[in-house]
């Protein structure tokens, strides 16, 4: 049966000091394992160039998509094909490419499940449209509030300084004000209250929260300040428990120092030495 290589990627990630991975499907491939010239060997893949490590890397690769007989007859050709044109420090790449460079570029060939293939690239484009068939709606969703609230201060522009406050409201809206305090989006606070979203668009609207939902508001504001009281104290006392920790260490050592000291005059025996340098 074709194996559906669709979304499974070779990801590469160059490191420190030649420390360079290579993962397949978030499993490190090791270089021990196609690293067969024990004389000089090579520790780390390498891409970019056509050198040994690279060679290593192309080998490994064509051994994991197809089998050792393709890695070591093809590795050489693949290398100068495609591994060193590899020139950023971390690079990802589909298994299904490399299935299509064997196709077309070796005497093998790897059964590819184009049906599973043209079903993955189908839900793939399902899933980008919904994306943009849902910001279409968030954004017909904001016009309309955008045209609500113009509709509501036509109606209340009776004279200069209505208009002038209608503006305020729009502008310093209350239920925008408080996401920002609270650094939040709008439906997260209707989480937070447990309301509907139409319901926060309509306080939005009239600018004006219920009494219940302010106070809500507060008892979350004080829980969420008690919460970082409570995390920076928690991080105090293990500093000080730390503190006392090392304290007691250095007691325990000074003790242990003071008890030898005293072994020491004990086992010097100092009346007896003194009753013999009497009797000299």
């Amino acid at each position: 049966m074709a194996e559906n290589l669709k979304g499974k990627y070779f990801v590469g990630s160059r490191g420190f000091y030649g420390t360079n991975s290579v993962k397949y499907q978030n499993i490190e491939i090791e270089v021990t394992k196609y690293n067969h010239d024990y004389a000089n060997p090579v520790t780390s893949f390498d891409w970019g160039n056509t050198k040994k490590g690279a060679n290593l890397l192309a080998s490994a690769i064509l051994n994991t998509i197809a089998s050792p007989t393709v890695a070591r007859v093809y590795a050489n050709k693949y290398t100068q094909n495609v591994i060193q044109n590899l020139r950023e420090d971390e690079w990802k790449m589909e298994a299904i490419e490399v299935a299509r460079w064997i196709n077309n570029n070796t005497d093998y060939t790897i059964e590819l499940d184009e049906e599973s293939e043209k079903k993955a690239e189908e839900e793939e484009a399902k899933r980008k449209q919904e994306e943009i068939e849902k910001e279409k709606r968030r954004i017909k969703r904001e016009e309309e509030f955008q045209k609500q609230i113009q509709e509501k201060l036509k109606k209340r522009s009776k004279n200069e300084a209505q208009k002038k406050q209608n503006v305020e409201i729009a502008i310093n809206n209350v239920v925008d004000t408080l996401c920002g305090e609270l650094e939040i989006k709008r439906e997260t606070l209707a989480k937070i209250l447990d309301v509907p979203m139409d319901t926060i668009n309509n306080w939005r609207l009239e600018n004006e929260m219920p009494k219940l939902a302010r106070k809500a508001i507060e008892f979350y504001k004080a829980g969420v300040t008690f919460k970082e009281k409570n995390s920076k104290l928690k991080i105090e006392l293990k500093k000080f428990q730390e503190q006392l920790l090392q304290k007691q260490t250095e007691i325990d050592l000074a003790e242990a120092k003071l008890n030898r000291y005293r072994k020491f005059i004990n086992a010097l025996d100092i009346p007896a030495l003194y009753k013999k340098f009497k009797e000299l």
